[in-house]
């Protein structure tokens, strides 16, 4: 259960320069709640791939967030904030985004059980993405069918629909970065949200905006500039759309119009 902030941009540009520094420190202070740690991946333009960093550290309050946020522009970055699913150590490896093969993933929800969803994989598959979680689980699915020739919008799809259709409400809000795209999953339907799991002492006893009843809500905002941004839910969002649920997007760095699946 986490929260996720993503964009490509035709050129580098930050969040801040897209959304405000009023809405970027407001999805910051998401980090008071989804403290178990935080991680970025972006496309590094010198070295032509995407890069990543995380930490198990909260990152409300961690100035290496606040920079990225504000202050170190990319043509497509992913951020995410954990809060960690009962029992899954908040171990570095198991910090989103995950990353291999040159795809990074973020991931907030949940597949359950997890004891279930490992039986999937192999251990080969899993030591590739690193991590014990159910999202490196659902990334080694993904990664299994790029391995059999299938594209990532495919590969995402098939996986996501597989996982619905044996698991039970399973949460798949996913970001998944390339070179190339953007890839944008909110499958949240019947989902229950985690209340058990959130501890507001450092929130004065309230939840953000909208994790009362729209948890795991999307949105999304286009700019003039070709630029398009997603999150999930917790900011203001006005002049925001919101992402239809069981709806995949892909959304292209270079020239040209999303495109949007419906599972």
């Amino acid at each position: 259960m986490c929260r996720l902030l993503g964009y490509v941009s035709p050129t580098p540009v930050s969040a801040t320069e897209l959304i405000g520094t009023d809405e970027c420190r407001q999805w910051q202070d998401l980090g008071l709640l989804h403290a178990d740690g935080w991680g970025t991946a972006w496309i590094s333009e010198q070295t032509d791939s995407v890069k990543r960093f995380r930490t198990p550290d909260e990152g409300a309050d961690d100035p290496r967030l606040t920079a990225v946020l504000d202050r170190e522009p990319a043509i497509g970055r992913i951020t995410h904030l954990r809060m960690a699913t009962t029992g899954m150590a908040e171990l570095v490896e198991n910090t989103h985004p995950f990353l291999a093969r040159g795809i990074a993933l973020a991931h907030n929800g949940s597949v359950h059980p997890v004891e279930r969803l490992r039986e999937f994989v192999t251990p080969a598959e899993l030591a590739e993405v690193g991590g014990t979680t159910d999202t490196a689980i659902v990334f080694a699915l993904i990664l299994r069918r790029l391995s059999q020739g299938e594209g990532l919008l495919t590969a995402t799809i098939a996986t996501v629909r597989m996982l619905r259709d044996v698991f039970d409400h399973p949460g798949m809000n996913l970001l998944l970065l390339t070179r190339r795209e953007l890839i944008v999953v909110h499958a949240t339907e019947g989902t229950a949200i985690p209340y058990e799991h959130f501890d507001t002492t450092d929130l004065g006893g309230r939840l953000p905006l909208d994790h009362e009843d729209h948890y795991y809500r999307m949105s999304w905002q286009r700019f003039h500039s070709g630029a398009t941004i997603v999150s999930s839910s917790g900011l203001d969002h006005k002049g925001w759309n919101l992402i239809d649920q069981d709806t995949v997007l892909r959304l292209p760095l270079v020239a040209g119009s999303e495109t949007i699946v419906r599972l």
